[in-house]
């Protein structure tokens, strides 16, 4: 299975507003979280990302989102400069997921049970002496699963065929 691609990762002292930053240029429905040496130690759905805009009370209860007008909205947006990934962990304001892992040999039902088992839409790809390969986004997965069901398109197979992130980008 060749679905192992390069994707941006953040560090814990990334900021809120970087990490949307980044999940919106690059079309990602999730985060990697790296330490210092850029080993990943955690995934982040882009949906609670998206969560940190919301005060707690607006989570509870949404109807409450109505209160707020265009500026009162980009001031809320504006807190994710202040909060870097690190902190929302340990606030529990985000949950980093273990990042369930394939090895590079994997079949595409395998990947898809480990992606389905451990709830997020990136998986790892590590071979047995622990190297770091990439990681699997569900766009990609579900692209080569379109393909072996015959459902195959140019932009299938353009999915398929470029990595989110050239391996030579320092993004």
């Amino acid at each position: 299975m060749e679905l192992a691609e390069q994707v941006p990762m953040v560090q814990r002292g990334t900021t809120g507003a970087e990490a949307a930053r980044v999940i919106a240029e690059y079309r990602l429905s999730g985060l990697v979280v790296a330490d210092e040496d850029g080993v990943p130690i955690a995934v982040i759905p882009g949906s609670q990302v998206l969560s940190l805009v919301l005060p707690q009370y607006v989570r509870d209860e949404p109807n409450l989102a109505h209160a707020y007008d265009e500026q009162g909205a980009d001031e809320l947006c504006r807190v994710l400069n202040e909060a870097t990934i690190g902190e929302l962990l340990e606030a529990k304001r985000l949950t980093g997921l273990k990042p369930p892992s394939v090895l590079p040999e994997d079949t595409l039902i395998e990947a898809a049970s480990a992606m389905d088992s451990g709830h997020t839409p990136v998986i790892l790809v590590i071979d047995r002496g622990g190297s770091f390969f990439g990681v699997i986004t569900l766009s990609r997965l579900l692209a080569a699963i379109a393909t072996a069901a015959g459902q195959d398109s140019p932009l299938v197979r353009r999915r398929l065929e470029r990595d989110v992130l050239h391996r030579d980008d320092k993004s």
